[in-house]
């Protein structure tokens, strides 16, 4: 069986890889301070998206368009060409991240 390592053992691997490397001597206090960007989501945004996932997973039609229905359009439409880019990257990882967690759940539900 395959382990799955948390985002969060991710994450401190990643940081602890950098302070090994020296990554962070002589960095200023604004690059040693990681700054939150616009398309960065909190854990509340995320679980509305996963609501929206789940929705469309476990319905009977085929999405042809997932990550257009994850959308925010008005935030969209205020954004320049390169941020749309960035923004719809970002929610193509996120929606790959939440169907996975949608299939392991829903496998949990038929072995329980």
């Amino acid at each position: 069986m395959i382990k799955e390592s948390s985002e969060l053992k991710r994450l401190a691997q990643s940081a602890k890889n950098r302070l090994k490397k020296g990554y962070w001597q002589g960095a200023t206090a604004e690059e040693s301070i990681p700054s939150p960007t616009e398309t960065e989501l909190g854990y509340a945004a995320e679980e509305e998206l996963y609501a929206v996932v789940r929705e469309m997973l476990s319905a009977d039609e085929c999405v042809i368009d997932p990550i257009g229905r994850l959308i925010d359009q008005n935030r969209f439409r205020a954004m320049t060409f390169a941020e749309q880019n960035r923004y719809v990257l970002e929610l193509a990882k996120v929606y790959a991240r939440l169907k996975d967690r949608y299939y392991r759940e829903k496998s949990r539900r038929k072995t329980q």
